[in-house]
């Protein structure tokens, strides 16, 4: 098995597709979900190559879940502006995936990829130079079942929290919404820490599309209405096991 190689975690039952993303030694390897989002390393031997049906299957799976928001029923009424999305993404290919989505819907977001240690570092001066409505922050994260509210226990979960504290130290909830986490992360911390929305409640995987659903739906309800967080979670595969939130506002004005 090579880099870029398709493989699936031999114990895993849902057969989840990964890619290697780089060799660490003759015995381990990085791993990244084709489509969740999801990095770990393990062990050589806990692997092996997916078929071509399992890689179609899940590819299909993804279009298919691509489709049925692309595919929401486009407002008549052309007097309104969306909010605006900043995405930050761990890692690129995910976050082209709902750049595309965006375009699709008609929601503008500025991307940028940013490793998820080094986030809290920038996120101020992007906030101010860009002035989103609505934040972004994911990329990968990994619970390693050792207890659920030490945030030592997750990958990148502590590294979200620091982000989000930076953009409550100078912006409000009622003016920007922000959306943070990734696989398995810790819900409670992220809200605690400022987040409107964030996963993942039940600590399982989230799709590459999950967050970026929340932040459209955010940016395409009215800024005088709560956002309708059971009508979002309809098109998230796992629900409020994957999404949770506190009542927030939306981002979207009428011209008038």
């Amino acid at each position: 098995m090579e880099t870029s190689s398709f493989v699936v975690l031999k114990a895993d039952e849902k057969k989840i597709i990964y890619l290697i993303d780089e060799i660490v030694n003759t015995d381990k390897v990085y791993i990244s979900g084709l489509h969740y989002r999801i990095r770990k390393i393990v062990a050589l031997d806990e692997l092996r190559p997916a078929t071509d049906e399992e890689v179609e299957i899940e590819n299909k799976k993804d279009q298919k879940y691509f489709l049925s928001i692309a595919n929401t029923k486009k407002r008549a009424n052309k007097n309104y502006l969306l909010g605006t999305v900043l995405h930050i993404d761990g890692d690129q290919k995910y976050l082209d995936k709902c750049l595309q989505l965006y375009k699709e819907i008609g929601v503008f977001a500025n991307g940028i990829t940013i490793k998820e240690n080094q986030i809290h570092e920038q996120i101020q001066n992007l906030v101010f130079k860009l002035t989103p409505d609505i934040v972004v922050l994911t990329g990968h994260d990994v619970y390693n079942q050792k207890g659920l509210k030490g945030l030592e226990n997750y990958t990148n979960s502590l590294n979200y929290s620091k982000a989000v504290r930076k953009i409550r130290q100078i912006k409000s909830r009622g003016d920007v919404v922000v959306i943070a986490g990734a696989c398995q992360s810790n819900f409670e911390a992220l809200i605690a820490s400022g987040a409107d929305f964030a996963s993942s409640p039940k600590r399982i995987n989230i799709h590459t599309f999950d967050p970026a659903v929340i932040a459209i739906k955010t940016a395409t309800t009215a800024f005088n209405k709560i956002v309708n967080l059971s009508e979002a979670l309809r098109y998230i595969e796992k629900g409020s096991e994957a999404f949770g939130g506190l009542e927030t506002f939306g981002k979207m004005k009428l011209f008038v």
